[in-house]
């Protein structure tokens, strides 16, 4: 009996092995080093609105997907957006608003944008309980969000979109489901 359990275990280093000249290195190290990250989002619900519950659920959502995402928190300015969006040399500006009273403020983010040079340089996106997709193209945003999944579909849309094709430090689709199968 400890003879038998004695060869399989011998049989499963030498398989390890095997499998290590097969596979070399370890794909989920090589999946870590290059995908660095999908883009740089900008997050904030906007100034005079405290709702953060949107906000971090699709803050949460796309940093699990690879974007490095700044939350700047709740009641931001818009000229905070434009301010971090350049400094940070974002690909995205998200904001939020959950009040009819607060909405106007997007319409603000957009114009902060412009003036700072950078709006033909984000890709906008708006969100919160009375936005729809209506409000979005009325003031200029490129995309609306309605949660989560949402959220990221229409973020690594609007990235393929703008970009027409991925930058070499990025993975390419085949290698970023390769990672995502590895669970890395």
């Amino acid at each position: 009996m400890y003879v038998k359990k004695l060869n399989l275990l011998v049989l499963l280093i030498l398989g390890i092995v095997a499998a290590q000249f097969i596979f070399p290195v370890s794909a989920g190290a090589s999946c870590k080093q290059e995908n660095e990250s999908l883009g740089t989002v900008i997050i904030a619900t906007v100034e005079g609105d405290s709702h953060t519950y949107g906000k971090d659920s699709i803050a949460t959502a796309l940093e699990e997907e690879g974007f490095e995402v700044i939350d700047l928190g709740d009641g931001v300015s818009a000229e905070s957006f434009a301010a971090s969006a350049k400094e940070n040399k974002a690909d995205f500006v998200f904001s939020f608003a959950s009040m009819s009273t607060t909405m106007i403020r997007q319409i603000q983010i957009e114009e902060q944008l412009k003036a700072a040079g950078i709006r033909d340089k984000v890709i906008t996106g708006v969100g919160g309980s009375l936005i729809t997709q209506t409000w979005a193209d009325r003031i200029g945003a490129d995309i609306y969000v309605s949660g989560p999944e949402d959220a990221v579909s229409r973020a690594k849309s609007a990235l393929l979109k703008s970009n027409n094709s991925l930058p070499k430090t990025r993975n390419s689709a085949n290698e970023s489901a390769i990672c995502k199968s590895l669970n890395v």
